[in-house]
């Protein structure tokens, strides 16, 4: 899950920044933008939810 977020976020920076260097429509550059933000927000929550597992698991090995 992390490397396919990876990837979309890498491919979103690049539409956005090429959208911008040719001039598209504004539309374009903020639907680029907009999937850019999610995927950064993606992978924010991965990390989150990795570390809150890796604690979880050292409390059930320290009780057990």
């Amino acid at each position: 899950m992390t490397y396919w977020a990876i990837i979309v976020l890498v491919l979103a920076f690049y539409g956005a920044t090429l959208n911008i260097i040719v001039g598209s429509r504004m539309e374009l550059i903020l639907q680029d933008i907009l999937l850019f933000l999610i995927s950064l927000g993606m992978l924010i929550r991965i990390r989150y939810m990795t570390k809150k597992g890796d604690k979880e698991k050292l409390e059930k090995q320290l009780t057990d």
